[in-house]
C-alpha cells in the first residue's frame, strides 16, 4: 500500500473535518435537519391551534342558535316579500318536491343560503310543508341570504310600529367604510367557554325533565289503572282501554330493539364527548334543580355580575395539602385533593335542595320510613363533578389563549328622523335597546316641532353591528 504524502494527508484532514461540520449541522445546528425541525414544530403549533378552533366550531353549533335569540339575531328567514315572490312564481311545490339542497338553491337567489334551513325543517315536519304560509315557521340567523339594510330597515319599521310611530320617519343606512380584522378578546373567549357549559349542561337538564315528566305520566297512569279496578267507568271504557293497552304491548315490543340501540348510540356520543354529568346517587329533582342553579351561576359570570372574577367553578373548589414550594426548593405532600368549599354557595345551595328533598319525603311517606340519602357519595360526585368542569374550563382557556382568533364586524350607521310624542320616541327607543342587542342608539337631537300638538322632532343616530 503507497503510503500517503504530506499534501493529500492535508486534504484528507480537511475533508472530515468538513464531513464532521455537515453532520453536526444536519443533527442540530442552524440549518439543515434544525431548520426544518423547525418548521415542522411551527406547522404542528399551527394545525394544534387549527383543530382547537374546528373543536369549538363543533361545540358552538349547538348554542348559536340561542346566542342568536338573546342578541335578536334569530328570527324568520322568509320575509312577506319573499314569501309573496314564491307564490307568484310557483316555487312552493319545487321547494317541496326538492330532493337537495342545491335544487332548492338554484330557484330564487334569496333562497341559496336558506336552502339548509328549509332542507331541515321540512324533515323535522315529516317531509313536505303543507301551505306556503309554514314557511313563515322556518327561523334562523336573519342576516342569511339578505341584504343587512334590508335587514335593519325592516326590524325598526316593526319595532316603530310596535311603538306607535307613523311611518312618516326617514332613514339612511350606510355602512362604516374600512372595516378592519378585530382581535377577539380574552373577555370574548371568557364568555364562550362559558356558553359551552350552558350548552352542554342545558342537553343534560332537558334529558332530566323528559325522564321526570315520563315518571310523573306512569305515576298517573298507575292511578288510573286503581280506579279503573275498583270499578270506577264502564265496561265500554274498560274494553277500549284493553285493546288500546294491546296496540302498545304491539308498537313498545316494536320499537324496543330500536330504542336501545339508540340509546347505546346517545352513550357513545356522551362519551365521545367527554361530559361529565351529575351523579345518578342524587334525587332525580335535585339534579333538575342544581343544574337551573349551575346555569344562572353561570347567566351571572356571563353578564359580569357573579361574586368572584375567578369563575364559579374554580370558586368552588379548594385543595386539601396542596404542593409547597419554598424557595427554589419544592415539597411534594402525600395529597393535593380536591374538596368543596365549606362556605361555597354550591355546598349550600346542595345542603338546601337535600333538606327540602328529605322534608317532602317525609310529609308524603308519612306510613313508611323513608330510606335515607347516601350524602357522602353524593358530595364524592358533586365533588368530582366540580373539579372536573372547572379543569375543562382551564384546558380550554389554554387553548383558547394560544389562538389569536380574529373577526370582522360589519358595522352599519343610521341616520333616523321621525316626529313623534316623547311617550312613542320612549317607547321605541327602549324596544331597540331591549329587543335587539345588536341595535343600539349612539346619539339623540331633540327639537320641538309642533308646541300646539305637543310634537317633538328627533334625530336618532343608531349603530347596527352584525355578528
Amino acid at each position: 500500500m503507497r503510503k500517503l504524502s504530506q499534501r493529500e494527508k492535508i486534504l484528507l484532514g480537511v475533508v472530515a473535518i468538513l464531513a464532521i461540520g455537515v453532520f453536526i449541522w444536519i443533527i442540530g445546528g442552524d440549518g439543515g435537519f434544525s431548520l426544518g425541525s423547525r418548521n415542522l414544530n411551527t406547522k404542528k403549533r399551527q394545525l394544534d391551534n387549527v383543530n382547537v378552533i374546528i373543536d369549538l366550531s363543533k361545540k358552538t353549533t349547538a348554542i348559536d342558535q340561542q346566542i342568536w335569540e338573546k342578541a335578536g339575531l334569530n328570527g324568520q328567514i322568509i320575509s312577506d316579500s319573499l314569501l309573496n315572490e314564491i307564490q307568484q312564481k310557483g316555487l312552493f311545490n319545487d321547494i317541496n318536491n326538492a330532493r337537495r339542497q342545491s335544487e332548492i338553491a338554484t330557484l330564487h337567489p334569496a333562497l341559496k343560503d336558506k336552502a339548509n334551513l328549509l332542507m331541515a325543517y321540512r324533515r323535522k315536519i315529516g317531509g313536505q310543508f303543507e301551505d306556503p304560509d309554514q314557511l313563515r315557521e322556518v327561523e334562523g340567523r336573519i342576516f342569511t341570504g339578505e341584504q343587512p339594510e334590508v335587514v335593519i330597515a325592516d326590524r325598526i319599521s316593526e319595532l316603530a310600529k310596535e311603538a306607535g310611530l307613523k311611518p312618516n320617519y326617514q332613514l339612511n343606512i350606510k355602512a362604516q367604510p374600512g372595516q378592519k380584522s378585530e382581535r377577539i378578546s380574552t373577555q370574548a373567549k371568557e364568555i364562550l367557554v362559558a356558553q359551552l357549559y350552558i350548552g352542554t349542561s342545558g342537553e343534560e337538564l332537558a334529558e332530566l325533565r323528559e325522564e321526570q315528566q315520563q315518571i310523573e305520566e306512569e305515576a298517573e297512569a298507575a292511578m288510573n289503572s286503581i280506579y279503573d279496578v275498583w270499578g270506577f267507568g264502564d265496561n265500554e271504557a274498560d274494553d277500549y282501554q284493553e285493546d288500546e293497552d294491546n296496540a302498545a304491548d304491539s308498537e313498545i315490543s316494536d320499537t324496543t330493539d330500536e330504542y336501545e340501540q339508540q340509546s347505546t348510540q346517545n352513550a357513545q356520543n356522551k362519551i365521545e364527548n367527554e361530559y361529565i354529568r351529575l351523579p345518578t346517587t342524587m334525587p332525580l329533582t335535585v339534579r333538575i334543580q342544581l343544574l337551573e342553579f349551575l346555569q344562572e351561576q353561570i347567566e351571572l359570570q356571563i353578564l359580569g355580575i357573579a361574586e368572584s372574577r375567578r369563575g364559579f367553578f374554580a370558586d368552588q373548589i379548594e385543595l386539601v395539602n396542596p404542593t409547597k414550594k419554598s424557595g427554589i426548593f419544592t415539597k411534594k405532600t402525600k395529597t393535593n385533593e380536591p374538596i368543596l368549599k365549606q362556605d361555597g354557595s354550591l355546598l349550600r345551595k346542595f345542603n338546601q335542595l337535600i333538606d327540602n328533598y328529605q322534608e317532602d319525603k317525609e310529609l308524603n311517606d308519612e306510613s313508611s320510613e323513608v330510606e335515607p340519602l347516601d350524602y357522602p357519595n353524593m358530595i364524592s360526585g358533586l365533588t368530582i363533578y366540580t373539579n372536573s368542569i372547572r379543569q375543562q374550563e382551564e384546558n380550554l382557556s389554554k387553548s383558547l389563549a394560544k389562538v389569536t382568533l380574529t373577526h370582522q364586524p360589519k358595522v352599519y350607521f343610521i341616520e333616523m328622523n321621525v316626529r313623534s310624542s316623547i311617550d312613542q320616541m320612549g317607547k321605541f327607543i327602549y324596544a331597540i335597546e331591549d329587543s335587539s342587542k345588536w341595535i343600539y342608539v349612539k346619539g339623540l337631537k331633540i327639537n320641538i316641532a309642533d308646541k300646539n300638538k305637543r310634537t317633538l322632532g328627533v334625530n336618532l343616530s343608531l349603530v347596527a353591528k352584525i355578528l
